[in-house]
């Protein structure tokens, strides 16, 4: 810290405040101290003086140590929060710790004093930075988020203009053909503009089946996979297999379930998309404390080290981290892939 520690001691004897003051300077702390005495001095201290830290004797008239710390809290303030008293009941200090106080200290051992402040801070300092990493991570899934949202408009988009739009022109044409003729010729057209509508009907289901998260209500994790590698489209050459024997029983969170599912739906797409692989497998195994998840390809491979513009790692990895899971990737030029994630169910 580039300036002295703010202390704010609510204390009503002088003596007791000056022998705190000895005791922390005698540990070579550097810091700036107010010291109050009643309840409308320390809200004031409070709001302008904004403490690091807040030291409190137990019994102030008309005022006392629980009564500030639940003061400090409704004020939004989250500085550690010290009891420093001559006696208190262990009950009492018990109450006080589990009200939010970081620490209480006898004043006949204020020798603890200096490292109960030291402790206090690095503590706040610690769930400062545990905060401000799942704010970042929050904003990295949010990104991602969109990310992934704007990939599949513009999937969509493709997908209606460049695939749907031309089948149904293709129906529309056949249709107008038909029109014009009453004979074979009609009979041939209106064949055809069948067969193009169908096959509008099954390229529309696969894109709202791909989009639409399924209800897995009542339908274990396992039997939802099997149902969406029965209807993925698949290239020819790509053969896919599911082993789901060490799955005994069903998870209970429909969360984690959902994450699982759209993990193996976007490895799914990556490895048709990108891997030219010829196989591809999931294993789906499940102990009480632990949900683990194998997505093997023996397609091309890359290296796990060099950044990518895609974002299908990353919204994998973004899923996984929300449930605090971990993902290793292994992978290499001509290797392969292997994805292992790991979601703890405790």
């Amino acid at each position: 810290m580039d300036r002295p520690l703010k202390i704010l001691h609510l204390e009503d004897l002088p003596a007791d405040a000056e022998m705190v003051d000895r005791v922390l300077r005698k540990a070579k702390l550097w810091f700036e101290k107010k010291v109050v005495i009643d309840r409308p001095d320390f809200l004031k201290a409070l709001r302008e003086f904004q403490p690091d830290i807040i030291l409190s004797d137990h019994s102030l008239p008309a005022f006392n140590s629980l009564e500030a710390l639940l003061i400090t809290r409704e004020e939004g303030l989250h500085a550690p929060f010290i009891l420093v008293t001559a006696t208190v009941s262990e009950e009492y200090a018990v109450n006080v710790i589990k009200e939010g106080a970081s620490d209480y200290i006898l004043k006949d051992r204020l020798e603890r004093l200096p490292n109960a402040v030291q402790n206090a801070l690095d503590r706040r300092r610690t769930e400062e930075e545990l905060a401000r990493q799942h704010d970042l991570q929050q904003k990295l899934v949010m990104e991602t988020s969109i990310q992934v949202q704007e990939k599949e408009r513009e999937q969509i988009g493709k997908e209606l203009h460049d695939n749907i739009n031309q089948i149904l022109a293709a129906a529309k044409l056949y249709l107008d053909i038909a029109a014009k003729y009453n004979d074979d010729t009609q009979a041939v057209a209106l064949e055809k503009c069948q067969r193009n509508l169908n096959l509008a009907i099954e390229e529309i289901r696969q894109l709202s089946q791909s989009l639409v998260a399924p209800s897995l209500g009542g339908m274990g994790l396992d039997q939802a996979l099997r149902k969406l590698l029965d209807n993925f489209p698949l290239s020819a050459s790509l053969r896919l297999d599911l082993d789901t024997s060490a799955y005994l029983d069903d998870i209970g969170d429909e969360g984690i379930k959902l994450t699982c599912y759209r993990i193996v739906q976007v490895q799914l797409n990556n490895i048709v998309k990108h891997s030219r692989a010829h196989n591809a497998s999931i294993i789906l195994n499940r102990t009480p404390d632990r949900l683990t998840l194998l997505i093997r390809d023996d397609g091309i491979g890359f290296n796990p080290a060099k950044k990518t513009g895609g974002i299908g790692l990353r919204n994998i990895r973004n899923r996984v981290s929300y449930y605090n899971g971990t993902l290793e990737i292994d992978s290499a030029p001509g290797k392969g892939c292997t994805l292992s994630i790991t979601i703890p169910l405790t």
